[in-house]
């Protein structure tokens, strides 16, 4: 069974008191029988519990499935104060044909953890539809135990899926490489196939809000919403990037209202620089705001109408390629008293407009962003879910295609 569901931010290494973490192991996996081990049975030197969650759409519109395992520190405190845990990963076919290659994490414990703590590691996996046979080891390299366990994987089709050749060029399975600037959900060098059949050239300007939205900052009991936002925009623009225009060019830029500043902008790209787009989405999230910024408040909705009007007159329309933009944000209200003015265009600005809103929670039903842009007369798409994006994405493409 496929869940469905937006995909919040979620740390899937726990750091505890007394773990350290790092990115590259240095294990040897030579220096061990893992073969032994991977074609073995079952087997627990250390007491665990662990588990493997139902597969998912995530919101960049890959498959996923996620496993984790626990161990109680008492458990852990019986064979020493120092550990060296690796999670050794490998997945193959039902037949025993390994796909890929293995997936390695490494946590140390340096010193005795308290009885009421556990040790939380968890790894998750980008695949295809298709049955699969997970192999896990759990090695410590300072007392030499192990574990190992199989499970089998079922992850079903997409029923009705309107973008069924999206995965035509992602390898069966793909472990996410995690880093300091890759998010939760961490990086995938495989590529989405979204070609875009347009005849006449044209000009895709994905535009998002990387700050919050107004009405859920400064609320302590909604950074989980805060989170989604980030996620939800960050998983959108990704999927996003990787349509293929046959003719025309891409270009994203993210807005931070709250400073009424542009804080990311790329042009004509033909691979995003995420490192840079992180470091924006965090800037969008401090808490840090100058005097002024919060003295102008007022005028936070009306940055985004100026920029729209901005980037709809840049250039010339005649004889131009067809300017496309994609508004990809969270449903936002702005401060009482805000300059709401929609924008104004006289005659036809060539363009064609999508507004992408996705919808945080069940309060969230209200949005003042749509009035600047309905001289436009976008094609709004309300977000809850992945397949909602993945839909909607289908649809553009089909619109573009007819260009």
């Amino acid at each position: 069974m496929i869940v469905m569901g937006i995909l919040l931010c979620l740390l899937w290494l726990f750091p505890i008191a007394g773990l350290g973490q790092q990115q590259a192991p240095p294990l040897d996996l030579r220096s061990i029988p893992i073969s032994d081990w991977l074609n073995g049975p079952d087997h627990a030197d250390i007491p665990w519990d662990f588990r493997v969650l139902d597969p998912y759409l995530r919101i960049d519109q890959r498959l996923e499935f996620s496993y984790s395992l626990l161990i109680n520190a008492k458990d852990l405190n019986k064979t020493g104060n120092k550990h060296e845990l690796f999670l050794i990963s490998r997945i193959s076919t039902p037949d025993n044909e390994w796909l890929g290659q293995p997936s390695i994490l490494r946590e140390s414990v340096e010193e005795e953890l308290a009885k009421r703590l556990q040790v939380q590691l968890a790894n998750r996996v980008v695949v295809q539809p298709g049955d699969y046979m997970l192999r896990v080891v759990l090695y410590d390299r300072k007392t030499g135990k192990h574990n190992v366990t199989k499970r089998h994987i079922k992850v079903g089709e997409l029923h009705g899926d309107p973008l069924p050749d999206l995965y035509s060029r992602m390898p069966p399975v793909e472990f996410p490489v995690f880093g300091d600037d890759t998010g939760s959900t961490g990086t995938i060098a495989s590529v989405l196939y979204l070609p875009v059949r347009n005849k006449r050239p044209i000009q895709i300007e994905l535009i998002s809000m990387l700050s919050p939205p107004e009405q859920w900052t400064g609320c302590t009991r909604c950074n989980r919403v805060v989170r989604a936002h980030n996620d939800d925009t960050l998983g959108a623009l990704s999927a996003l990037s990787q349509m293929e225009p046959a003719a025309g060019t891409m270009s994203i830029a993210g807005l931070d209202l709250v400073r009424r500043q542009v804080i990311f902008d790329q042009r004509d790209f033909k691979s995003v620089k995420w490192a840079s787009l992180m470091e924006a989405m965090k800037k969008a999230d401090s808490p840090d705001i100058s005097t002024k910024a919060l003295q102008g408040s007022k005028s936070n909705g009306a940055f985004f109408r100026d920029f729209l009007d901005k980037q709809i007159n840049a250039e010339p329309a005649e004889g131009g390629p067809m300017r496309v933009f994609i508004v990809v944000t969270s449903s936002t209200l702005f401060e009482n008293g805000s300059d709401l003015r929609p924008l104004q265009i006289e005659g036809d600005c060539h363009c064609r407009a999508f507004y992408l809103r996705f919808r945080l929670n069940i309060n969230d039903v209200f949005d003042q962003l749509e009035k600047f842009m309905k001289p436009l007369h976008p094609r709004t798409f309300d977000l809850i879910t992945a397949r909602d994006l993945r839909k909607a994405i289908a649809e553009i493409v089909e619109d573009l295609g007819k260009l």
